[in-house]
Parts: structure tokens; sequence; C-alpha cells
């Protein structure tokens, strides 16, 4: 069971996985050594899954940024769908499975309106599909 310092720990880790051990016991009134011990702790239970960076895609190129409702045609097309998936691994940034009418997520982040139409296209060879567009990311 986590108690609130757990969950201070887990809200400075949140907002930078970098920080020093020293800097976050100081934050959440521990000394660093004791910091280290529950970080451990929450990383053996899997409560920590990984370490990671959030990039801002925009000033990769990636100007086009979407979020894609799929559903696959037909049993047959699933093979095509999970090609088509892997063969835009590096537009797509997550893929998930999800509840309602159709049952895969997709966020991407295209460079330009003519690659997505490309995989749009392709995409609906093998599902149906809605697109929402992001227009701003207001955190």
């Amino acid at each position: 069971m986590l108690d609130q310092t757990d969950l201070n720990i887990l809200k400075e880790l949140t907002k930078n996985c970098r920080i020093k051990a020293n800097h976050l016991a100081e934050r959440v009134h521990l000394t660093a050594p004791a910091v280290a011990a529950r970080i451990t702790r929450l990383e053996d239970a899997g409560i920590i899954k990984r370490y990671t960076i959030e990039v801002d895609t925009e000033k990769l190129g990636f100007d086009r940024q979407v979020f894609i409702q799929a559903a696959v045609k037909n049993a047959t097309q699933r093979a095509g769908y999970d090609a088509l998936i892997h063969q835009y691994r590096n537009a797509i940034r997550h893929h998930y499975r999800v509840t309602g009418e159709r049952p895969y997520l997709i966020e991407g982040a295209f460079h330009t309106r003519a690659e997505l139409n490309d995989f749009l296209l392709a995409l609906g060879q093998v599902a149906t599909y809605t697109v929402t567009d992001v227009i701003d990311e207001l955190i």
C-alpha cells in the first residue's frame, strides 16, 4: 500500500524523472538513502515500470498530430492492419486497444499532410476510421 510520501515521490518523478536523489529527498522531507530505498521498492513492485522522456513532436518536424479511432473491416484484414501499423511505427506514438465501436486508438504524429493522407488511404483499405486533428496542447 502506498503512503502519501510514496505518492509525493511518484508525483515528483512524473514531473522530472531525472531529478537527483538529494533534491527529491528535500522535496519529500526524507534522506537521500530513504528516497532511494522507496524508489527501489516502487520499481520492484512494478509501480514504476520505466523512466522516459517526452519530446516536442513539432520541434522534430511532426506537424500533423492526430488521434485515429479504427476498426478492422473483417478478420481477414487483421494481418494487413498489423502490417500497416508496423510500417508506420515511427509516426505512431501510441496504439491502444480501447472500448467502443472502434476498438483501436492510434495516436500519430506525421511530418506532412501528405504523409498523413498516405497513411489514411492505406488504413482505409483494411479498416474503418475517424480522425481527430490535434490543434493545441493545453497543459
